[in-house]
């Protein structure tokens, strides 16, 4: 028996040992009842009695005491012993109380396990960085080379400035690089979080290094993001109510993090990597957390909340305090609550910076820019995330068409189910199981893209109007003789194996099929929005087609991380051994290398 499970003698001391951790809100319910909520850490404790919220405030202030006197928290008569034995047990079960006195402890089991990986991970002994040297970088990261001016076609544009080294030699995106395999080891200081909340003494640790580049430069970046928010306000205002959309907080932070990206990549005169100002840097760091909620909340698979709910800084703060935004595996934010309150405000509500005003640095002039940079990077990953949603969909009807069949393992059926199950199990781990899921992720990403496009300014006839346009099939002679091809292709795969039938091996190349005559258009709209991007920083846009292959070297590069995408056209290669290169254009389907070569 588990020492939380032998019942709680009223004179034996229990212990808080994160009390630091606690958070608490009263919530009025739809009824008229009032509730208080006790958050702590991710574990949340409702006390909708009434006359439990004299207790559940009295335990907000213990780091220990003695059961029975937990009788006496009512503010009134007693409370009953084993009512209040009931609550301490079960707080017991949950490990919120402990009957041991808390050990200090300098290291935590989750950032020991961060550290012991850093250790074992190889990384770049020298900086690797995109601009001019994106073939050489992404072929070694994929095994395939791409030309810089189709990187963002491939690569969210928030992430793209990740790699990239400000002037005091950190990387932009600090311990979130992505891809991770160009994150140098670079020395870091780590310290337990000591801040009231969530992150309290968390077990991952806050990088403390990052937080003093923020400190030295506060006043700097506050005044960017104040310069970047006007822009952005003077294309689309704020509710009548003065709160923002949640959105446009997603698109305004993409905004930020666009400027240094502009800055590093443009075609003419880039930073060179290693001289970005920490200025950009910082505002980077400190507004992705933002950005990062704020597609929390717009593409939660269990509650993606719409384009245009309101969200004012409270309700942004008491969200990453209780959903638990502020903790990682690679660390908890590291911004003490008053200078995270402070950059809401200034954020959000346009709070002034203190002190006298300072002239702008000379980046200020590239935010208009910047901001049309990123609204095209929004609508670039508006279709690149809602392509995938439709591969999604392509692995249902593959897996609906596969689980049936009787093979034996090994097979040619038996080995294709094998894979697509496992591919299959990622897609659940992020929601997109479900079609109905999949259809209010995508509605989410339709509100993303129409809304990116009105707030550019100016407008390409040949730019998609609506997010669904780009992915409507021309079902024309190129997508007919990819399907005959697949068909063929299918059918010579399972001469060895009698048992296949020839109506599941149609299912499976029509869904197939299917998914490429969508990806054609797509791929289309992506090249396009592709080309204006390279227009505005200036670079030349490639003389060949954007393709599938291209597209694809954005699931390679999440290989290796805690939530990858699996890839129809890993699987065609893989297991099919045949390979596919779409373009708007052409559609080739060829015999990929055998397993012994």
């Amino acid at each position: 028996m588990s020492q939380e499970a032998v019942p709680v003698d009223p004179h034996e001391t229990l212990y808080v040992p994160m009390r630091r951790r606690f958070t608490r809100e009263y919530i009025t319910t739809p009824e008229g009842n009032r509730e208080l909520h006790l958050f702590f850490g991710i574990k949340e404790i409702t006390l909708d009695e009434p006359d439990l919220h004299a207790f559940g405030e009295a335990l907000l202030q213990q780091d220990q005491f003695m059961a029975g006197s937990a009788t006496t928290w009512s503010g009134g008569a007693p409370y009953p012993w084993e009512r209040v034995r009931e609550l301490l047990e079960a707080l017991l079960a949950e490990e919120i109380l402990s009957r041991e006195a808390p050990k200090p402890s300098s290291r935590g089991d989750i950032h020991q396990r961060f550290l012991e990986a850093e250790a074992l991970r190889e990384a770049p002994t020298e900086p690797l960085w995109w601009n001019p040297d994106c073939p050489r970088v992404m072929e070694r990261l994929t095994g395939r080379p791409l030309e810089l001016s189709f990187l963002e076609a491939v690569l969210p544009l928030h992430r793209i400035a990740h790699p990239a080294l400000d002037a005091e030699g950190r990387h932009v995106g600090e311990m979130n690089v992505f891809p991770v395999a160009m994150r140098m080891k670079l020395p870091t200081e780590w310290k337990p979080c000591p801040y009231p909340g969530s992150r309290f003494r968390d077990e991952a640790m806050m990088n403390v290094t990052a937080l003093r580049s923020m400190t030295r430069h506060w006043k700097a970046v506050l005044r960017g993001v104040l310069a970047v928010r006007e822009e952005y306000l003077r294309r689309r205002p704020l509710l009548p109510d003065g709160r923002w959309r949640v959105g446009d907080l997603h698109a305004v932070c993409v905004a930020v993090l666009a400027l240094p990206t502009l800055l590093l990549m443009r075609g003419n005169d880039p930073v060179p990597n290693g001289e970005l100002d920490p200025v950009l840097s910082s505002m980077f760091r400190v507004t992705d957390g933002v950005r990062m909620v704020a597609a929390y909340l717009l593409y939660h698979p269990a509650e993606p909340r719409p384009y245009d709910t309101p969200i004012t800084p409270a309700e942004l703060y008491r969200i990453s305090e209780h959903e638990n935004q502020f903790l990682s595996s690679r660390g908890v934010c590291a911004g003490p609550p008053h200078m995270v309150e402070e950059f809401f405000a200034t954020l959000m509500d346009g709070k002034p910076v203190e002190g006298p005003p300072a002239p702008m640095p000379e980046w200020a002039a590239d935010i208009p820019a910047a901001v049309d940079y990123a609204m095209r990077g929004l609508l670039l990953y508006s279709l690149q995330f809602n392509l995938w949603g439709r591969m999604c969909g392509a692995y249902d009807a593959l897996r609906s068409a596969l689980l049936p069949v009787e093979d034996e393992p090994g097979g040619f059926l038996g080995r294709l189910r094998a894979r697509v199950e496992s591919d299959w199990r990622m897609i659940e781990t992020l929601g997109l199981n479900q079609p109905s899921t999949r259809a209010q992720v995508e509605s989410r990403r339709v509100e993303q893209y129409e809304n990116a496009l009105h707030l550019l300014t100016g407008f390409r006839e040949d730019t998609p109007r609506h997010l669904q346009d780009a992915f409507i099939p021309a079902h024309d002679a190129v997508d007919a003789r990819a399907r005959l091809r697949l068909r063929e292709l299918l059918r010579s795969r399972a001469d060895a194996t009698p048992e296949a039938r020839s109506d599941v091996l149609g299912a499976i190349a029509d869904a197939l099929a299917e998914y490429l005559s969508i990806e054609r258009p797509a791929l289309r709209a992506l090249e396009g929005i592709q080309r204006q991007v390279n227009a505005l920083l200036q670079r030349p846009h490639p003389e060949r087609k954007f393709s599938s292959a291209d597209l694809s070297l954005s699931h390679r590069l999440r290989i290796g991380i805690a939530r990858p995408l699996p890839d129809l056209m890993e699987l065609l290669r893989d297991e099919l051994e045949i390979t596919v290169e779409n373009t708007e254009e052409t559609t080739r389907i060829t015999n990929a290398p055998t397993r012994s070569q």
